[in-house]
């Protein structure tokens, strides 16, 4: 049986933190290897060619919120490709 490997990471961070980190995934996705680490907590992940996207975006008054959750079989070509409609996001 595998063991679980689970990293945990949550702070207030400025705009240009967030861009950083930003251009580190998609730097990584590219790369096809991720790493993160804090403290002594660390994981790696190989994102595979295909990789399941999912946006969800909210806003109420006082608090807005962007999930963004990329998924991805661990063996190649196990993730079936669905019909895309596509998505848009701009500045």
């Amino acid at each position: 049986m595998s063991e679980i490997e689970k990293f945990d990471y949550e702070a207030i961070q400025d705009r240009q933190t967030m861009r950083q980190y930003l251009n580190a995934l998609m730097e990584g996705i590219e790369k096809g290897k991720l790493v993160f680490s804090s403290g002594k907590e660390q994981i790696l992940l190989a994102p595979t060619e295909l990789i399941r996207l999912s946006v969800k975006a909210k806003r109420k008054p006082g608090k807005s919120k962007i999930t963004m959750k990329f998924t991805w079989n661990d063996s190649p070509g196990t993730l079936l490709r669905e019909k895309d409609h596509g998505i848009q996001i701009s500045a």
